[in-house]
């Protein structure tokens, strides 16, 4: 009992530290001697400043308007505005401004500070990684057995058909930017008829 008493006396010694609130030096308006003048938090501005005798007032930011740190400002800052091909992804509140990001289909190009839209792989390449609103579509050569006969931001590449599995021929082997072509028996005949009368005529 008389340890925890002790130990209840030691903390009364030392009260809670608080966070001393920014100042800045301002004037007196009456005397004009320097006055430290205490900072307005994010959120707000500065309405009337301090004297040797009063404090300095605070208002909060208006609608549209915000401040991020402690400061002696007068009005508020604005409200960002999203640029080209942008969305807002965080709205702007009174303490915080506006973020924005790409819009869907586009992403954020830093050397040049504008959303562009996200690269199509050409025919023989497929998607390796999707474009996101902060990085580029990255591509790959499709690889053997496999194929991608568009230009696409989405589509991977795919394999090539197995004509012998369905029972047919293959009459012109698959490459990167197109499919196998199959054919079954009456087909052949009719590619075999057709080449025939465009060799002898």
């Amino acid at each position: 009992m008389d340890f925890l008493l002790l130990l209840s006396e030691k903390r009364n010694i030392y009260p809670k530290l608080r966070k001393a609130t920014p100042t800045y030096e301002g004037r007196d308006p009456i005397s004009g001697r320097p006055v430290q003048c205490d900072r307005c938090p994010p959120g707000t501005f500065l309405r009337a400043t301090c004297s040797s005798v009063k404090k300095s007032e605070c208002s909060p930011c208006p609608q549209g308007s915000f401040t991020e740190l402690w400061n002696y400002i007068g009005r508020c800052l604005r409200c960002g505005v999203c640029g080209r091909n942008q969305v807002v992804k965080k709205e702007c509140t009174a303490d915080s401004d506006c973020q924005c990001e790409c819009k869907e289909g586009y992403f954020y190009d830093q050397r040049y500070e504008m959303c562009y839209q996200h690269a199509e792989c050409r025919p023989g390449h497929g998607v390796l990684t999707q474009g996101t609103p902060e990085k580029n579509t990255v591509c790959y050569t499709c690889p053997q057995g496999t194929f991608s006969d568009i230009s696409s931001a989405h589509q991977n590449c795919t394999n090539h058909k197995n004509c012998s599995e369905a029972g047919l021929q293959c009459v012109l082997k698959g490459s990167t930017w197109h499919d196998s072509v199959c054919a079954n028996c009456e087909e052949l005949k009719v590619f075999t008829t057709l080449d025939q009368s465009i060799y002898y005529t």
